[in-house]
């Protein structure tokens, strides 16, 4: 079993009792919890640096804000600033949010091998989820486990997700057009701006720009 946990959440209820079943029902020996990214952060690269590294990351994504200015505000920024600097230690994320967009992109863009839903058998799932990534699996909570199974008839791109933040930003047809001529992004002519739109609006099931950008946020893509 893993030797050595890094468990990020903000919750003290939640964060012990995590650290009560890794020790009492897995035999983790250390169990380190950290309330901020930001502390977790230093906690994580301060192993790094004197040799004694963590086997394994848990983090919710979401963070109450209080008195405190963070750095790295949440989770989220958490996991991507680990990932940046070349770490590939196993991390779970166990959180509330169970968007399939969210879901995703942290399994397949940030590398999570593990995704839980806080849930009234959460602590249940993420034993499993321990467990599973130890033996070099990866594994998703039953609320999400189909989300990787199903095969979209329409997938989301980059290009997409540009276009989205864009229009999200208030930026005019012919602007993103601009933009992505600028940017080497192709197709950026207005006419194939103006289809992907429509197409997007098809898909996301909005009657305007307005409502695209309000359907795409709540869906977890911009």
């Amino acid at each position: 079993m893993f030797r050595k946990i890094l468990v990020v959440e903000d919750l003290d209820s939640i964060g012990y009792g995590i650290a009560i079943m890794l020790k009492q029902e897995l035999g983790v020996k250390e169990v380190v919890l950290s309330q901020y990214c930001g502390d977790a952060y230093l906690k994580f690269m301060k192993s790094v640096h004197d040799q004694n590294p963590f086997d394994l990351l848990i983090t919710d994504l979401s963070f109450n804000e209080d008195h405190r200015v963070e750095q790295i505000a949440d989770g989220k920024q958490f996991i991507k600033k680990i990932r940046s600097l070349g770490h590939q230690t196993p991390i779970i994320v166990f959180s509330v949010e169970e968007k399939p967009a969210a879901v995703k992109k942290m399994v397949q863009t940030n590398h999570a091998s593990g995704y839980v839903v806080k849930s009234r058998n959460g602590l249940k799932y993420l034993k499993q989820a321990v467990e599973s990534i130890y033996n070099g699996d990866t594994y998703l909570s039953p609320q999400i486990s189909n989300i990787q199974k199903k095969k979209e008839v329409f997938e989301v791109e980059d290009y997409d997700v540009r276009l989205l933040s864009h229009l999200s930003n208030g930026l005019t047809q012919d602007e993103i057009s601009q933009k992505f001529n600028q940017s080497g992004i192709s197709p950026s002519s207005l006419s194939s701006i103006e289809k992907r739109i429509n197409r997007l609006k098809d898909e996301l099931k909005a009657k305007n720009t307005i409502q695209l950008v309000s359907n795409a946020k709540d869906l977890g893509l911009i």
